[in-house]
């Protein structure tokens, strides 16, 4: 069964998005991923331009908000900004993350923005590798110690 994961963000159009196709990308056969926003927006054009920078098209992605997924079940919800970490409903029987990150969208000067962009890019995926690799050592471990208590018994 696939860990069921979500990302979420101000507005699904910077960090979340990001986050959802970088896990996508690192382990799609373990992990079921989406993204949210607490509001939802448009995607933003240098979230597209520095994902495309690696070869992932988010050109056209549309955005969704906390209420758009409220449904659903998630192992882990995953926040990445101030405003989600405070804004984020509660999803029953999901283990809550937060991961912090500074917001690109706060510096104004457009060059050094598209630099926070691509850091922002390369921090979340350097998150991402650390999270699939924590996670597949506890279900190795879960998987030993469900094999151990069979033999045992």
């Amino acid at each position: 069964m696939k860990i069921r994961v979500l990302f979420v963000c101000a507005t699904n159009s910077v960090q979340s998005p990001m986050a959802e196709a970088l896990l996508k990308r690192t382990d799609s056969a373990h992990f079921e991923v989406t993204s949210a926003g607490i509001g939802s927006g448009d995607i933003h054009p240098l979230t597209v331009e520095a994902m495309r920078e690696i070869g992932i098209d988010l050109e056209g992605r549309g955005t969704r908000s906390t209420q758009d997924v409220l449904h659903r079940n998630f192992d882990f919800v995953i926040t990445l900004c101030e405003s989600a970490r405070s804004g984020c409903p509660t999803f029953a029987g999901a283990e809550l993350v937060h991961w912090r990150f500074d917001d690109p969208l706060a510096e104004p000067d457009y060059a050094k923005q598209k630099r926070m962009f691509q850091t922002l890019r390369e921090q979340i995926a350097q998150r991402v590798r650390l999270f699939v690799l924590v996670q597949a050592r506890s279900a190795t471990v879960n998987t030993y110690s469900h094999q151990e208590l069979r033999l045992s018994a």
